[in-house]
């Protein structure tokens, strides 16, 4: 990303007057990826709601956020007193062996949605220095449950991220990452001082769709009272220690789920165990500053949908007819998940809360660790194969819908690798988004040479993943090129 070059003037980014579009934090993010500056307000008032952003664009900036249909207004008053500067984040995503593919995926997917470029890394990097020139440490589900030294086998990580935290770090977590930012287990951060009720056998409670009931706060700027977020295996709290404000808390189990773990999640053991229980903290103290996601806001409708698929429709398809079904399955928005505000707001709450410094680029080890091999990698091809290696749905309703989804997932390939093809051709070998595509590529390669045993609607699901993050690593770069005037 360029520097900001001449006279910026500050605007009113307004996410309902832009219909709560994720386009608003694409572009306030890549805005201060190149070295803007922009505002939150942490609060309501006559001019602004709660969430909104102030921003200093200049007159080329402004023409290329326009490209993308937002609408800005002039801000021609002083700042108010709830606008709180925003720092621009530069994350690590931590995507090793132990959160390969899909399972950093999804975090990759919604924060490509949201605009803010991150930087993949294993334990052997974090253990090494990636985070010397990191703010923001984002640690997916997948396995740092037993501590990443133990799971990736690597010395020197754990400490690592402990001393990172201790001096002025943050971190993001869910499931498998708040269990490693708790207490209770050796590795872990110690982050929040709360222990979750499962540790190491934490496959007691299960899988499925989950409503969060929000408590007023800076995490929940911007969403309705409830939100629904898929949940697998998360950590369960009762008694927290000092430090930790709650988020959210569980209400309801809205959809059991067997995608991909066949564990479903019982309304019996909901009530028992997690129902108003705390589902998202917030801590800070001198062990860090973390916002801990018990649930995966970042799975969003993505995981959502290929839930319904495998039960919800499964069980109305025969009551309510293809039609019905078909039109439920269709209007899932991928890649704009109403719970993807649950991670914008983490980072603006933490981007604000934290010492005000300049984003760094990312290290070369860092850069080196995260590169997959060769030149440009082919991922619209390994969408096509995925599309191949589909099985022959069967006859009747049931087929004749996942079909139909295969479909209409397919017909988006061609469209996006044209356009990836045309953004590809001006992205300069070593730039933060070269890397993303080449280890994107390299991990799902890996992964669908490996995997077996896939349900269809796993299968489904892993193929619209791929092509989402096509098309929003395309967002990003496309955006990028018009504000560097390439394009």
């Amino acid at each position: 990303m360029p520097v900001v070059s001449g006279a910026a003037t500050p605007w009113h980014l307004s996410w309902r007057a832009n219909g709560d579009s994720f386009d608003v934090a694409l572009a306030v993010n890549r805005v201060l990826a190149a070295g803007g500056r922009a505002w939150r307000s942490r609060a309501a008032s006559n001019e602004l709601d709660a969430g909104d952003y102030l921003i200093e664009l200049t007159a080329p900036q402004r023409a290329a956020i326009t490209v993308l249909g937002l609408k800005a207004a002039p801000w021609e008053v002083s700042l108010p007193a709830e606008a709180q500067a925003l720092n621009a984040a530069a994350p690590l995503l931590f995507a090793g062996t132990a959160s390969r593919f899909p399972y950093y995926a999804y975090y990759a997917l919604c924060l490509l949605r949201l605009g803010v470029a991150y930087t993949p890394c294993d334990g052997a990097a974090l253990s090494t220095g990636a985070l010397d020139d990191a703010n923001l440490l984002i640690l997916p589900g997948g396995f740092s449950t037993w501590g990443i030294d133990n799971a990736e086998s690597v010395q020197g990580a754990d400490a690592r991220v402990r001393d990172f935290l201790a001096h002025g770090g943050a971190a993001i977590g869910s499931c498998g990452g708040a269990f490693y930012l708790s207490m209770g287990r050796p590795g872990w951060t110690g982050t929040a001082q709360a222990k979750p009720l499962y540790t190491h056998e934490y496959l007691q409670s299960g899988v499925g769709v989950v409503t969060l009931e929000m408590r007023a706060g800076p995490l929940a700027l911007g969403c309705p009272p409830t939100m629904e977020v898929p949940y697998y295996h998360g950590p369960i709290y009762d008694l927290l220690g000092p430090g930790i404000d709650v988020a959210a808390t569980f209400r309801e189990l809205t959809l059991p789920g067997r995608l991909a773990i066949d564990n479903p999640l019982d309304r019996d053991k909901f009530r028992r165990d997690m129902a108003g229980k705390p589902a998202i903290l917030l801590a800070t103290g001198n062990r860090g500053r973390a916002v801990l996601f018990s649930p995966h806001p970042e799975m969003g409708d993505l995981i959502r949908k290929y839930m319904a698929l495998d039960g919800y429709v499964r069980h109305y398809l025969p009551i309510r007819g293809i039609g019905t079904m078909r039109d439920t399955l269709r209007h899932y928005r991928i890649c704009d998940s109403p719970s993807f505000r649950l991670v914008q707001n983490a980072i603006d709450e933490l981007m604000t809360m934290m010492a005000t410094k300049a984003a760094a680029s990312p290290s070369a080890s860092a850069l080196a660790s995260a590169r997959g091999d060769g030149a440009d990698s082919d991922i619209i091809g390994l969408c096509r194969r995925q599309l191949d290696a589909l099985p022959q749905f069967g006859a009747g309703d049931e087929g004749d819908l996942l079909r139909d989804v295969a479909a209409r997932v397919g017909a988006r390939i061609d469209p996006i690798g044209m356009r990836a093809a045309s953004a590809m051709t001006h992205v300069g070998e070593l730039t933060a988004l070269h890397v993303l595509w080449n280890h994107l590529a390299a991990t799902m390669e890996e992964h669908f040479d490996t995997v077996s045993g896939r349900t269809p609607a796993q299968q489904l699901m892993e193929l619209e993943l791929s092509i989402a993050l096509v098309e929003c690593w395309t967002r990003v770069a496309e955006l990028d090129l018009v504000l560097a005037g390439n394009a």
